[in-house]
């Protein structure tokens, strides 16, 4: 047996060794049942098992597909500053614009407005330049630049959600692509990924301020002038003190609110709301809200579109003092009215509009559930720790404000708002006000990562359940079998004995593809099958080349050792160049492709690289060894 020939066994040794190894993983765990894969979870196992599988992507084994878009209204919106009845005006223009001509870039009509209507921004937005153009120049550097850190927070929090193998990428200047595949709570990934998670702490107004806003919006529902809104706080009977006499009416009847196809809907936007009859003549938006006594003004829940639309009204906006801003609570309470009723109230809360302090100094954020000696043993809690600068302003911030309220504000919702009893030194809070250790984990995860640079909407989803990923795998493991089976079918009746070591060859090919995967953590697409079934008749074509030569040189009367090591020859300069080709085009689309492309070229460029290891490497070595070890006659081919 000459050296080349045992060289070739040991190559094609260490391959097959090296592929079973990559692929146990995956035998073993497509073999577990459901209640084998729990236990391995409860040992820790189970992740570190499926760490070292072939991944599946989305379309195989279910999952979601987000496209976010960064909201740049929004986002220009909450950068400007020193806000007043002007720059409501010119905001409320450039948006209504946009939205009859979306086509148009938003920073380009923000500049042209601005100019056309004379408006100085550098009164809005400080430190970015002087002139409009400078301006609109910095914030559309600030709109790109904020994707490149969605893409990094949003990273973050999938990483800490634990979900194996995420697509997240860049789409274009503002948009982002985000796939995880094989989850199952749809609507907690999907709150996870969109939360901005901006962290505030917000001292409340004091109750005379908070009724002057009230009798401020009711003078404008009533269509009074500007000039009618001074020295409103005493004027009437304070919301904040009154007890209310409940009347159901249609939001059209008393405020001009007329249903329109998104509202009818929406089952969470209602036709009716409950008004206090004693008030509601003169004032109607006062008769929306009930007092709640220590706890602020609610808001029952019929009420809440309602309200909602009418502090989005410009004109309410307009008349707010421009310090204030009005934040609603993060979930509704349950509460006894005074007919004895358990209804549903959202909190209204009348805060500074300037934060006292961020989340940008948050060092770390813990869910758990509080140690039975604290003052909310047993709950579900959130304990923040602040770096040195965080703790001097938190200090300086509760003890400058004892006796005040300090509502905590995560993405403009307030999850609490406690009275600050004394001075809080060390940079340690506490969230509480959680409905589970689940939630309390999610807030945890969205503070460690950060809170997005700005809004990003959910303009495509796309779910895909586990059963169809299911039907997805048995299709594709079908349309390979079939491919297989015609193919053995084919150049076994063709190729006679020759044939069935093509077979072989082709097999092995197959078996080092999904290695491979395996191997770089790859992902397996249901594109990446179809470039596997693809690899397969390229495989057959490398074949189909080395018999042919071989039958040709086998005619012209040479041996059959002769004929086999000069087929093998000829064929390879012209296998070399159909595959050199067709690799290049598989590793353009590998780097530069996406999604299903990717899926694709990824098998198809492994499929091409092993189809000349087994297709050519393999099959010659299996021949060299029949011929070498006898003198064989005749050649079955």
């Amino acid at each position: 047996m000459s050296r080349k020939l045992i060289f070739s066994y040991v190559v094609i040794g260490l391959l097959l060794i090296w592929a079973g190894f990559e692929l146990i993983p995956t035998i073993q765990y497509e073999r577990l049942t459901p209640a084998e894969k729990e236990v391995l979870r409860e040992e820790g196992k189970l992740t570190e098992l499926k760490s070292k599988i072939i991944k599946r992507g989305l379309d195989l084994q279910g999952g979601m597909h987000l496209v976010l878009e960064v909201n740049i209204p929004e986002l220009v919106d909450g950068l400007a500053k020193n806000k007043s009845i002007s720059y409501y005006d010119f905001i409320e223009n450039v948006n209504k614009k946009y939205k009859e001509n979306v086509d148009v870039d938003y920073l380009d009509l923000f500049l042209v407005e601005a100019d056309n209507n004379q408006i100085r921004l550098a009164r809005y937005y400080t430190d970015r330049g002087h002139q409009n153009s400078d301006i609109v120049k910095s914030l559309k550097i600030e709109a790109k630049e904020s994707v490149s850190r969605g893409l990094e927070v949003i990273r973050n929090r999938v990483d800490q959600f634990g979900v194996s193998e995420p697509t997240i990428q860049r789409q274009g200047d503002k948009r982002i692509i985000v796939e995880l595949a094989g989850i199952t709570d749809i609507d907690r990934a999907r709150n996870l990924i969109q939360s901005t998670a901006l962290l505030e702490f917000k001292l409340l107004k004091d109750a005379t301020i908070a009724q002057d806003a009230i009798n401020r919006i009711d003078k404008v529902i009533r269509k009074n002038t500007p000039q009618d809104l001074t020295d409103t706080t005493n004027q009437n009977e304070k919301i904040l003190e009154s007890e209310s006499k409940d009347k159901a009416v249609s939001l059209e009847d008393i405020f001009g609110i007329t249903e329109n196809k998104e509202t009818k809907s929406d089952t969470s936007k209602n036709s009716s709301v409950t008004v206090d009859d004693n008030i509601v003549a003169e004032r109607p938006f006062s008769s929306l809200l009930r007092n709640l006594g220590q706890i602020g003004t609610g808001v029952p829940a019929e009420n809440v579109y309602a309200v909602k639309k009418i502090l989005n009204m410009s004109d309410v906006k307009k008349v707010l003092p421009a310090d204030l801003e009005i934040l609603w609570s993060s979930k509704s309470k349950a509460l006894t009215t005074q007919t004895g009723d358990v209804k549903e109230f959202f909190i209204l809360y009348f805060v500074e509009r300037e934060p006292g302090l961020t989340g940008q100094y948050i060092t770390e954020a813990k869910g758990t559930i509080a140690s039975l000696n604290s003052d909310n043993a047993g709950q579900s809690v959130v304990n923040v720790n602040m770096d040195s600068k965080g703790a001097r302003i938190w200090s300086r911030l509760t003890g400058a404000n004892i006796g005040r309220r300090v509502a905590i504000v995560l993405d403009n919702k307030v999850q609490m708002a406690p009275n600050i009893k004394s001075k809080i030194p060390g940079g340690r809070t506490v969230i509480e006000g959680l409905n589970s250790i689940q939630e309390a984990k999610d807030m945890e995860i969205v503070l460690k990562a950060g809170a997005l640079p700005a809004p990003l909407d959910i303009i495509e989803e796309r779910t895909i359940g586990a059963s169809l990923g299911a039907d997805s795998i048995r299709q594709g493991t079908r349309s390979v079998l079939i491919g297989l089976i015609v193919i053995i079918v084919f150049i076994v009746f063709y190729y006679k004995g020759s044939g069935l070591i093509a077979f072989v060859t082709l097999l092995l090919n197959i078996i080092f593809v999904l290695a491979v995967l395996a191997f770089l953590g790859a992902t397996l697409t249901l594109p990446g099958i179809a470039g596997l079934v693809l690899t397969m008749g390229m495989s057959v074509d490398a074949n189909v080349l080395i018999f042919e030569r071989i039958r040709e040189e086998y005619k012209k009367g040479k041996t059959v050792r002769s004929a086999v090591e000069n087929g093998y020859n000829r064929a390879l300069m012209t296998i070399l160049d159909a595959n050199l080709t067709t690799l290049i085009a598989a590793l353009v689309l590998w780097q530069f492709g996406t999604g299903p492309i990717k899926g694709f070229a990824i098998t198809l460029f492994w499929g091409i690289v092993f189809n000349f290891v087994s297709g050519y490497f393999i099959s010659k070595t299996i021949f060299t060894t029949i011929t070498t070890r006898k003198v064989v006659k005749k050649l079955s081919i």
